[in-house]
């Protein structure tokens, strides 16, 4: 890929990405150097934001494309916590109506969890020049990365374990399904039952008359 680059106010290039990269590393090429390539169309962009160095931190980013370290975090990382709570409370031997609570706190980290990596993933793939799958996919993980493979170019690896995780949960919410089925029957047969009353004194009244 053949970069151009401003030097001065006049065009420099074409040069590689590594002699870019070159020039960035010798402050030739500063973050708000503009620089262009074919895949930014008619558009010239500061090097901070065509995934040459990272707009947060000043420091040069070596790798092309977007890294997918988030995106892992993403996928796996509220998965296994969830796991491992599990794991951990069976192991304690922890009675299930005593689990709602730390269920609730790992949840909430969880999806603390998922939104931030989600967003940074996003980032990510945005300070690599390209335009990130959009927000509203988080509620469709599968969606989001079979979008991100499209964009950035890689990432079945991803595509892939999100239809694993998926069909993982779905399977074992159908297996679920008879306990559930049989707890919701239990609780509606325990609130149809009568409230029982207290034995009557008719037999008393009665051994009152014979007397």
């Amino acid at each position: 890929m053949e970069w151009f680059y401003d030097n001065n106010g006049q065009q420099a290039g074409p040069v590689s990405r590594e002699e870019i990269l070159r020039l960035i590393m010798q402050r030739q090429i500063k973050p708000e150097t503009l620089v262009w390539t074919s895949e930014f169309g008619e558009t010239w962009r500061p090097a901070s934001a065509a995934g040459l160095v990272s707009p947060l931190t000043g420091l040069l980013r070596m790798s092309s494309g977007s890294a997918e370290h988030w995106a892992w975090v993403l996928l796996v990382g509220p998965w296994l916590i969830q796991r491992l709570t599990l794991l951990i409370l069976v192991w304690r031997q922890i009675p299930e109506r005593d689990r709602m609570g730390p269920f609730s706190i790992v949840a909430m980290m969880s999806l603390f969890l998922f939104f931030i990596s989600f967003m940074l993933d996003r980032n990510s793939i945005r300070e690599s020049g390209k335009t990130p799958p959009g927000f509203w996919w988080w509620l469709f993980l599968p969606g989001y990365f079979w979008k991100r493979r499209q964009i950035v170019g890689r990432g079945m690896s991803l595509l892939i374990v999100s239809f694993v995780l998926l069909a993982v949960n779905v399977t074992e919410k159908i297996y679920q399904l008879p306990q559930i089925e049989k707890e919701l029957q239990m609780q509606h047969e325990q609130t149809g039952q009568p409230a029982s009353s207290p034995p009557t004194n008719s037999g008393q009244e009665n051994q009152q008359e014979d007397l």
